[in-house]
């Protein structure tokens, strides 16, 4: 197990505390092994769920583990990032316009 530290995730401006140590720096356990392009993703969705971070943050400062919460968390996390199916939409496209509609050639 890592060992606590009261610092903060090396992510930017996220609100929770690092607790996994990659190459000198800390991360909290929605950022340690996330794709890095979607840190700014991850942490606005932490300010969004600003209760259950306070919660997890007061648990690890207190020497405990919110295991259920932090897990939702995660679990919620894992989401970011990944492209959601689109539906088939009911709009005509522009090969079955009217024929005054499409363009004409010279």
């Amino acid at each position: 197990m890592a060992e606590l530290t009261s610092d903060f995730c090396s992510a930017y401006a996220c609100p929770m505390l690092g607790v996994y140590g990659v190459s000198g720096k800390w991360y909290c356990s929605c950022h340690h092994n996330a794709n890095p392009a979607l840190n700014d993703a991850i942490t606005a969705e932490l300010h969004r769920q600003k209760a259950t971070v306070d919660r997890i943050v007061l648990a690890r400062r207190e020497g405990r583990c919110e295991v259920q919460l932090e897990n939702g968390l995660i679990t919620l996390i894992r989401d970011i990032g990944e492209q959601m199916p689109l539906r088939k939409p009911n709009v005509i496209g522009p090969t079955h316009a009217m024929t005054h509609y499409t363009e004409q050639g010279s």
